[in-house]
């Protein structure tokens, strides 16, 4: 029986989901509503795109609706956590685009409520589920590279002159935006708190909003996470290189969208999904097809919680951010 979805807001990445969505079988997954927060007009002409047959012209009507499985979170930062918890509290399962909240306080009050209501909830940081990582976290778990003692990873695009990015009334900055997918991949290698937490970086005086930061992370057994993230500088390779003691693992550019992996300079591909005819706003887009897959199977397997994305990853890697804006003196006025 097909997942059924739906859409909660018409922005770039909701799009992009949603055309990962149609490529797939549709005996497995089936898109039957959208709703845009602004005007009915919007979810119109969304529908018509996609082929949905039902629209709304705002969440509220959206949340009424009870002729699907789970919902699409794809809206502004600064509504993640209101309507997280209109949905949850419906009994409604959740998948939220990242960052789910723009503070641990918005943070923990989701996850907690998703545990009350018995609901599957999860944080859609679609890096997790591409095949690129989990052929590093096999290789990592045999001991093919022996002990892991250090990741470096870089993020450095120039998208600071995109108006939301640098709105703080619109949850801009730059950890928000690129930076936690830096933090999800050290909590991804090494798995565990780490002991000591060093962060930096510089605030746009006149925006009140980060532009690029640097964390260094010790764990224990005095491993470490080197990670910079840059949204002026010009696009280089932005990627991981992971340092054991028998070997190196590299994602060579696009670590969070990985379509390869060099083990010991030896190079592993992993072709995204083909989904033509559609076109996609974001890099690498077409791996959301992984995510969707994914949690399909959490709603098949009853879950209420992703293994590969938890609660309690995504409470740790927002304990970290949480970190990091309160030294830069930062604080969004949503939860």
């Amino acid at each position: 029986m097909a997942t059924r979805w739906a859409i909660c807001g018409t922005g770039k990445i909701s799009q992009d989901f949603s055309s990962c969505l149609k490529c797939l079988p549709s005996a497995e997954h089936q898109i039957v509503a959208v709703a845009a927060g602004s005007s009915k007009s919007k979810a119109e002409e969304f529908a018509k795109k996609f082929d949905i047959p039902t629209s709304y012209g705002s969440y509220d009507e959206l949340l009424k609706d009870d002729n699907y499985d789970i919902i699409y979170v794809g809206v502004i930062h600064t509504l993640h956590v209101e309507l997280c918890l209109k949905f949850i509290n419906a009994g409604k399962p959740v998948l939220c685009e990242k960052p789910m909240a723009l503070s641990l306080k918005g943070c923990k009050q989701v996850l907690e409520v998703a545990k009350k209501k018995d609901v599957l909830f999860v944080e859609a940081i679609w890096s997790r589920f591409f095949p690129a990582y989990s052929f590093i976290r096999d290789q990592i778990d045999s001991g093919n590279i022996g002990e892991v003692k250090i990741i470096q990873v870089s993020f450095c695009v120039p998208i600071f002159q995109v108006p939301r990015l640098n709105d703080k009334s619109l949850g801009g900055g730059a950890m928000l935006d690129i930076g936690i997918y830096a933090l999800q991949a050290a909590h991804f290698i090494f798995q565990e708190e780490p002991e000591n937490i060093w962060t930096d970086g510089v605030v746009c005086k006149e925006k009140g909003v980060d532009k690029y930061g640097v964390l260094v992370l010790r764990y224990s057994g005095g491993r470490f996470a080197s990670l910079h993230f840059n949204t002026e500088t010009q696009a280089g390779n932005n990627n991981m290189i992971i340092r054991g003691t028998k070997g190196t693992l590299e994602i060579p550019d696009w670590f969070w969208c990985p379509t390869k992996v060099v083990m010991n300079g030896i190079t592993k591909e992993f072709p995204l999904p083909d989904c033509k005819p559609y076109t996609f706003n974001f890099w690498n887009s077409q791996g959301l097809t992984y995510e969707a897959q994914g949690i399909r199977d959490c709603l098949q397997k009853g879950l209420k919680e992703s293994p590969t994305m938890t609660h309690a990853t995504s409470e740790s890697i927002m304990t970290i951010v949480q970190k990091y804006l309160d030294n830069l003196g930062i604080k969004y006025d949503s939860p």
